[in-house]
């Protein structure tokens, strides 16, 4: 399925775009429709808890049994802000 989106972009902007598609040999259409699905796929991942950061990571830490990370990250995020708990 296809549809049509008209976008306003400046200038700069658009020159931009237009050169990565020249250096890709592709069609401007093309590398938008690539940075949007990285978009929305980085979107879905990083709602789902996934970063390629968070992903890196994982298990590299042994937390102890019963370790409550919701109260953990809460606790710091107060101390960070100077939010009294």
């Amino acid at each position: 399925m296809s549809a049509t989106l008209t976008i306003n972009l400046d200038a700069d902007v658009l020159e931009l775009a237009e050169q990565q598609a020249r250096a890709r040999h592709t069609s401007l259409t093309e590398v938008i429709t690539h940075q949007l699905r990285v978009m929305a796929r980085n979107w879905q991942a990083s709602h789902a808890g996934r970063t390629p950061i968070t992903d890196e990571l994982r298990g590299a830490v042994k937390l102890p049994p019963g370790f409550d990370e919701r109260a953990a990250l809460t606790e710091e995020l107060q101390k960070k802000h100077g939010v009294q708990g």
